[in-house]
């Protein structure tokens, strides 16, 4: 896998300068916030998503994070 999770499985990444806006989209998203998770845990986590035809720790963070807070206001 030499795509954007690359990094996951120990592959050197190469970084490429900042991604310019398209033209025409709408800067309406939230900027993105930086979080800590230890490297073996996110890998770990990477290789059950993958493991489950999955492709997106972030979606999944966001699923539990959006449950947890919705079983907090109950």
């Amino acid at each position: 896998m030499a795509g954007r999770f690359g990094y996951l499985e120990g592959q050197s990444v190469r970084h490429r300068g900042k991604k310019k806006k398209a033209r025409g989209q709408s800067g309406s998203l939230e900027p993105l916030e930086i979080v800590y998770v230890r490297k073996e845990i996110l890998r770990a986590v990477w290789r059950e998503v993958k493991a489950d035809g999955g492709e997106s720790v972030s979606e999944l963070v966001e699923e539990l994070l959006s449950a947890w807070l919705q079983a907090r206001s109950e």
